[in-house]
């Protein structure tokens, strides 16, 4: 959803816009079509994402992955007036919030029983 709403704030970009919001270099590699990088333009990479195989280390780190994506939306709210731009990322936070829910729920159910990892 954040490609798409960003794909749609630039469509209509003029290049001296774009060159104002600092994307020049963004524009000069992938013209106006995404590539997802983070704030400071490094590429994602899946390399960092892992498993144990444990089932309560596994879900602490989806529990904090939610967190961190929920505070993102948040800095992001924080730096729009866009209602256009607000409302889906709103939804995004809440989704996020919905999403450690359900982790957590699952971490005290496994913290409680005796099931092994495999």
């Amino acid at each position: 959803m954040i490609s798409t709403m960003v794909y749609q704030l630039m469509k209509n970009a003029t290049i001296d816009e774009i060159e104002k919001a600092g994307l020049a270099s963004h524009y000069a590699e992938h013209n106006r079509s995404l590539y997802p990088t983070d704030a400071n333009g490094v590429p994602f990479t899946i390399t960092y994402v892992a498993t144990t195989g444990d089932y309560l280390a596994d879900l602490s780190e989806d529990m904090a992955a939610e967190q961190k994506a929920r505070a993102v939306y948040e800095n992001l709210i924080d730096l729009t007036d866009d209602p256009d731009v607000i409302g889906p990322l709103l939804w995004l936070r809440q989704r996020e919030i919905v999403h450690f829910q359900r982790f957590k729920e699952l971490y005290d159910y496994y913290s409680q029983t005796k099931i092994e990892p495999r």
